[in-house]
């Protein structure tokens, strides 16, 4: 008996068992990814559904609010839009000279920061002179702090301008 032919049948065998599984298991997986763009298709459009739905029942309501006088949230919406930025607000804090070194110390700073303080002497805001000057912002507002510590523990200069 030639035993050569018989562990080749097993081995086409096997393979032929594997190409099947594999069809079957291919199969299974395509049917499972049309069911799943199916499904993913019907929620997209359920979305899009409700989405129009409650376009639709935003104006009503904005309607119905419109004739009994009351405000609604678009005209809220519109009120934002056309109020006026609150001011920025500085980003770093300034280190109180006053307690740390004298009146020397502010000297040195008036002439080292000059430029800056002549513009926020200007009524400049920190940001325009950030701008102007080309330094980060952080700075700018850090040495107008500066200038305000040396206008009010001096009390002199402007006292109106803005901090």
């Amino acid at each position: 008996m030639n035993y050569t032919y018989l562990w080749l049948t097993l081995g086409l065998a096997c393979l032929l068992v594997l190409v099947l599984l594999s069809t079957a298991t291919s199969l299974f997986l395509v049917r499972r990814l049309d069911g799943l763009s199916q499904a993913h298709d019907a929620t997209e459009q359920r979305v899009i559904q409700l989405a129009y739905e409650l376009r639709r029942l935003e104006r009503l309501t904005d309607g119905m609010a419109r004739r009994r006088g009351i405000a609604t949230s678009s005209d809220a919406e519109e009120d934002l839009e056309n109020a006026e930025p609150p001011p920025p607000t500085p980003l770093i804090s300034v280190p109180d000279l006053g307690f740390e070194g004298g009146p020397q110390d502010f000297g040195g700073l008036a002439k080292k920061h000059g430029e800056i303080w002549a513009l926020v002497d200007a009524g400049r805001t920190p940001l325009e002179i950030a701008q102007e000057t080309g330094r980060p912002i952080g700075q700018v507002e850090l040495i107008v702090g500066l200038y305000w510590q040396h206008h009010d523990s001096h009390k002199q200069g402007r006292h109106d301008g803005p901090r």
